[in-house]
């Protein structure tokens, strides 16, 4: 009966992360570089009638393509450099649901908490590299609201994460303790908050309205 709850309890948390991964995947594309622009084709010999333009949801600002042809060779780099931001962000999105875990279940099998002190060493040092990608990938945004608010929490996760991948380096058996535990929930939370504000950016503000 044990190891069925259990069961249960493994398939509900991977269910959860798989979740938190998915909304900050589509909400870092480049929300403010691409273009927004469609062409459809007039069908032959109907005739053409004039309907305005469908504009971006509520809570989005309108993208416009970017012109990189007059960029120094700095400006390039950091606008690439930017462009990575979407890809390194996942990794901070998956360590720190799984090293959640892994301490809850850990509290009562002690062999599955081995991996946390790992986990949060390496979304430590990974959240704040997606932070200042992400700094670099908004520099040519236009102010926004949704913007201000995700760009400094993110700065927030980054700089709480790095002190916790040091606090669980200088303090090996700081993993089994109820603070560790309320850390890593403070942060997973903060990651799936995060994820939200990313989706409003590329969605508009009611993107999981019901």
């Amino acid at each position: 009966m044990a190891v069925q709850r259990w069961l249960v309890n493994v398939i509900a948390s991977l269910l959860l992360v798989a979740g938190m991964a998915g909304a900050p995947a589509s909400a870092h594309k480049d929300h403010h570089k691409k273009p927004v622009a469609a062409e459809q084709a007039a069908a032959p010999g109907a005739a053409s009638q004039s309907q305005p333009a469908a504009g971006p949801p509520a809570g989005m600002a309108e993208e416009q393509p970017v012109d990189r042809s007059n960029m120094s060779t700095m400006g390039r780099l950091f606008d690439w450099l930017g462009r990575l931001h979407p890809i390194i962000v996942h990794f901070p999105i998956a360590f720190f649901p799984a090293a959640l875990f892994t301490a809850i279940v850990g509290r009562r099998r002690p062999a599955f908490a081995a991996p946390v002190q790992f986990l949060v060493v390496a979304g430590g040092i990974i959240a704040p590299v997606a932070a200042l990608l992400g700094w670099l990938d908004a520099m040519a945004a236009d102010p926004d609201p949704l913007l201000t608010v995700h760009r400094w929490l993110g700065t927030g996760i980054g700089i709480g994460s790095l002190g916790l991948a040091f606090w669980a380096l200088r303090r090996p058996e700081a993993y089994r303790g109820r603070a560790m535990l309320v850390a890593l929930t403070v942060i997973t939370a903060a990651i799936a908050v995060q994820g939200w504000f990313g989706g409003a950016m590329v969605h508009g503000a009611d993107h999981l309205n019901w």
